[in-house]
């Protein structure tokens, strides 16, 4: 498996464990007669040749955005000052948790020390309180992403997990895919009571060592003038793009009034939010009304120039963060990157929406540098790590 499928100098940093499965081509149409009996294929990238050609990009669905409110990329570096200080103020020493480069990420703490500054919560404009049935729905997309830790669900194709019976218990698997080099996994699943096509891409299981070891490389995005994204978390997208793109396409042909869902956690969110502006720019059908993204403990994708195309999209993207996650907050702002997308800051007293469809300092970046690993762990009270 890759470690967060990093590069340095344009090669892979990876450690790689071969499994070998099937290789079989994904089927090109799903249809209305399907059973749920038989397992659905798998396509590895890396070993399975495709003839399959994407559509051309829209080019009309790719204009810089230049949104009404615009990320504080100070918003940061802002709160690392004001939390170190209160550290320092209160005893703590914060040159002792930096000594090994192991124990920080990007300035960031992988372990909460002690007596770190507490949790405050906002208020007023911009800050909501999320509702009963904002909680359920951000806690179905973190039990669906859940399941693609799941070995019988990916590459076996089974949808047989607890998780998978408890979120989407009429799910038909239409394929599963991953890619060799990058471990990139995720799967194709309809629900026809949710009336939903479902696109879910598995976090990297080696997850310590993976946001260690992340390295915070921009590359061109080039279908948008300006925007720019993780070069190795394009990498790992573009590896599995043919594997999954015929088979969405085909589900919208046979289910035209079904909305397409794209979420992941860890890795995987960052990889959701790709396919859901690749879906977006190439196929006419996907619009705001039927298309949206959630994911979980998703990090930083790309700079400020993407934020705001992912924001003048207008598709609904939603991301979760859990208490201290480390992972929202790499790559850090300072090296270029901002979020899009409204957040969902689950703590202890409530889950807080920023309602802003760009990051601010009012949700859980008013707690860096002091994050923790542990928190990424465990969304909404799902593990995400593990098929449990």
């Amino acid at each position: 498996m890759v470690s967060f499928t990093t590069i340095t100098k344009g090669i892979f940093l990876v450690s790689i464990t071969i499994f070998f499965g099937s290789s079989e081509a994904a089927p090109a149409a799903g249809t209305k007669g399907e059973t749920s009996s038989a397992a659905a294929p798998h396509n590895n990238a890396t070993m399975t040749a495709s003839s399959y050609i994407l559509p051309p990009i829209i080019p009309s669905r790719t204009k810089p955005g230049n949104p009404a409110f615009k990320g504080d990329v100070n918003a940061e570096a802002e709160s690392i000052a004001k939390n170190k200080k209160w550290y320092e103020d209160h005893g703590g020493n914060f040159k002792n948790i930096t000594k090994r480069d192991t124990e920080t990420v990007g300035g960031m703490t992988m372990d909460l020390p002690a007596n770190a500054p507490p949790v405050t919560t906002s208020t007023g404009s911009g800050v909501v309180t999320a509702s009963a049935a904002q909680i359920a729905n951000f806690k179905l997309y973190a039990g669906i992403a859940s399941t693609a830790y799941c070995r019988g669900v990916v590459p076996l194709g089974s949808w047989t997990c607890n998780n998978c019976l408890k979120y989407v218990p009429d799910g038909k698997l239409l394929v599963t895919f991953s890619s060799l080099l990058a471990d990139t996994n995720g799967f194709v699943l309809r629900s026809d009571s949710q009336k939903t096509i479902h696109l879910v891409f598995r976090g990297t299981n080696s997850i310590r060592s993976a946001i260690t070891d992340l390295i915070f490389d921009l590359a061109t995005y080039s279908p948008v003038s300006g925007a720019k994204v993780h070069r190795g978390f394009l990498a790992s997208y573009k590896e599995v793009v043919n594997t999954y793109f015929p088979v969405v396409q085909a589900q919208l042909t046979a289910y035209p009034s079904y909305k397409v869902v794209i979420s992941g956690h860890s890795l995987g969110g960052a990889q959701a939010l790709l396919a859901g502006m690749d879906l977006y720019q190439r196929d006419k059908r996907l619009s705001p009304s039927n298309l949206s993204i959630y994911t979980v403990g998703c990090p930083r994708v790309g700079n400020p120039a993407f934020a705001y195309y992912v924001d003048s999209t207008g598709i609904p993207f939603s991301r979760s963060v859990n208490d201290r996650d480390i992972v929202p907050h790499v790559p850090p702002q300072a090296f270029g990157y901002l979020h899009p997308g409204v957040e969902a800051w689950d703590i202890s007293s409530r889950v807080q929406i920023c309602t802003a469809n760009i990051e601010t300092n009012k949700c859980s970046n008013s707690i860096v540098p002091f994050t923790s690993f542990v928190d990424h762990l465990t969304y909404y009270g799902i593990n995400e790590g593990l098929c449990l």
